[in-house]
């Protein structure tokens, strides 16, 4: 590393000269002659510059990556991971020679001596493992993580990191130093080829079948050359040109870049992915921004025009919500209005018949009590008299025949089967319910011994006017709202030897005054401003010595009935 920083130093600032670091795991000799036909090729090729190789060690790389002394490296695609910070331009990816791909063909071997005790990978654990980089790619990372896939912990192994040259873990295997270390794949072949061992000695664990090499991991992208910071574009794409088209005994020596999420995986596995900092994400949005401002900010615009208009309709439908309140408040008050004059104009209608009926009579006895002033015969006189008795039994008929459907006696009873009974009145306000588009619920209707003994015209006559006061008051919100979804529920229980029948809507409520009204059993000089259906229904319950209860629920009213099993009346 520092003859590197000396050469640099010394080196004349030209822009025509560029410094190439290349990762040397097998030393810088073994490497040298690996690479010298790239290095040719560029300085022949691109005459005018001159590029200069430095064969580094994984620590050396690092540091002169961070120093900034590079234009280019050659390396393991991990390490180009990890150096992205370094702003890493990959060009091509070299072509192994072993496998003739850059898709797949680096690996990683588990190795020991071929005389070893040691056959299966979980005996490691009371011997020393050897390797030459805690961060090293093919030499550690690969083997580790299909160790830790077995449920052998690195942590739980005594591993010592030699460093570079990868040469020098094979000869501290060889002498018997350690009992295993791991190793690139090819490395231990390429070492024999070069006369240096005999790879008979040595025995791989976890081996992987159909590879030109022992392995004892998958196969990961291979090597890659990149450039380093802002260069030339133009020049790049010469290099990246000459690079694809550098052949080598008929072999190209270089490909395209290929992906590498095997990589990132395992990186992300050993928790080692690089990871962005917040002001780095700070200048990606920063930039994001200042690129796309022009259409952010028509986004912008738009959003604020949604919300404002969304504004302008919350308020406009509160208003008109409030708007529809009082407009219903005044026809609520018309309504009444309007039903205290139906029944002030019934009365009036029965007291003018009543006078109408009332004023013969009375006219017929005050002509026969004059006229019985001037007889003076006492038979004709008696027989004016007469005729007033008689007429004054027939002004009392009338009177009777005006009070009798408050006065007539009542039925006598019988046993009633409510279910049957309120099923039959259900059935019978079906079409007109139907025709207002309200929808009958029916509840207990079938429960077993529903038997009630009371007047059954009396029960029906009160069932029959609560369920028509639901339906016309139904018809009044649909003139209000055409799109009121009106229903009534009749339900049926038994609590406490009793029947309690309840007639539910959702009609909106009648007058609290009304509800104030019934509670305290008012007498019928008192039913000031109830409608007749709810008047007799009222009487007839108080007849039957039952009990009726009324309650304003939410969007309507629930009238409750209450009938003993033995209902006695008066």
């Amino acid at each position: 590393m520092a003859g590197l920083t000396l050469f640099l130093l010394s080196s004349p600032a030209v822009s025509q000269s560029y410094q190439v670091g290349i990762l040397a795991p097998r030393g810088e000799s073994h490497s040298q002659a690996e690479w010298a036909p790239t290095l040719t090729l560029l300085n022949r090729r691109f005459s005018e510059h001159e590029f200069i190789a430095h064969y580094l060690t994984q620590t050396q790389l690092d540091a002169a990556l961070e120093l900034q002394q590079l234009d280019f490296v050659v390396t393991n695609p991990m390490h180009f991971m990890l150096s992205h910070g370094q702003q890493l331009n990959w060009l091509v990816s070299y072509l192994d020679s072993h496998y003739g791909q850059a898709r797949a063909s680096v690996a990683g071997t588990l190795w020991v001596r071929g005389d070893s005790d040691i056959i299966e990978p979980e005996q490691l654990s009371s011997y020393p493992v050897a390797a030459v980089h805690e961060r090293a790619f093919g030499g550690y990372l690969m083997v580790a993580d299909q160790l830790r896939r077995r449920g052998i912990f690195p942590e739980n192994l005594d591993i010592e990191f030699h460093d570079y040259p990868l040469d020098s873990l094979v000869y501290a295997l060889e002498k018997r130093s350690v009992a295993a270390v791991m190793l690139p794949s090819c490395v231990l072949e390429d070492m024999a080829g070069e006369g240096l061992i005999n790879l008979a000695d040595f025995s791989a664990l976890m081996v992987q079948s159909h590879s030109p090499c022992m392995r004892s991991t998958p196969l990961y992208p291979g090597w890659s050359f990149a450039s380093v910071g802002d260069l030339d574009e133009s020049l790049l794409r010469s290099i990246t040109q000459t690079l694809l088209n550098f052949e080598v005994d008929n072999r190209p020596q270089w490909g395209a870049p290929v992906r590498l999420d095997e990589v990132a995986q395992l990186l992300m596995d050993w928790q080692l992915a690089p990871r962005a900092s917040p002001m780095a994400h700070w200048q990606l949005l920063s930039g994001f921004i200042e690129q796309h401002w022009p259409w952010l900010s028509g986004f912008m615009l738009l959003l604020l025009g949604h919300l404002l208009y969304h504004s302008r309709v919350a308020v406009l439908l509160r208003r008109r919500t409030k708007e529809c309140e009082q407009l219903h408040s005044q026809v609520q008050q018309k309504e009444q209005a309007l039903a205290h004059a139906r029944q002030r104009v019934l009365m009036g209608e029965m007291a003018t018949g009543l006078a109408h009926e009332l004023n013969q009579p009375l006219s017929a006895i005050q002509a026969y009590a004059q006229a019985g002033e001037l007889i003076e015969d006492a038979a004709q006189r008696s027989t004016a008299f007469s005729q007033i008795v008689a007429e004054t039994e027939r002004g009392a008929a009338i009177i009777r025949r005006f009070r009798r459907w408050a006065t007539e006696a009542l039925p006598s009873a019988e046993p009633i089967d409510l279910s049957v009974l309120c099923q039959e009145l259900v059935t019978r306000l079906a079409p007109r319910a139907s025709a207002q588009g309200v929808v009958i619920k029916v509840q207990g209707l079938g429960a077993t011994a529903s038997t009630l003994f009371s007047v059954r015209l009396a029960i029906e006559q009160i069932l029959n006017n609560l369920l028509n006061n639901a339906l016309e008051a139904h018809a009044r919100q649909l003139a209000i709202n055409n799109s009121h979804q009106g229903w009534i529920k009749l339900e049926l229980s038994q609590c406490e030897k009793a029947w309690q029948i309840a007639i539910s809507d959702n009609a909106g409520g009648i007058d609290a005054a009304i509800i104030e009204t019934l509670q305290h059993n008012m007498p019928a000089s008192h039913y000031h401003g109830l409608g007749i259906g709810l008047l007799v229904s009222h009487r007839l319950v108080l007849r039957l010595q039952a009990k009726m209860r009324i309650n304003n629920i939410p969007h309507g009213t629930q009238v409750c009935v209450s009938f003993s099993e033995s209902a006695s009346f008066g």
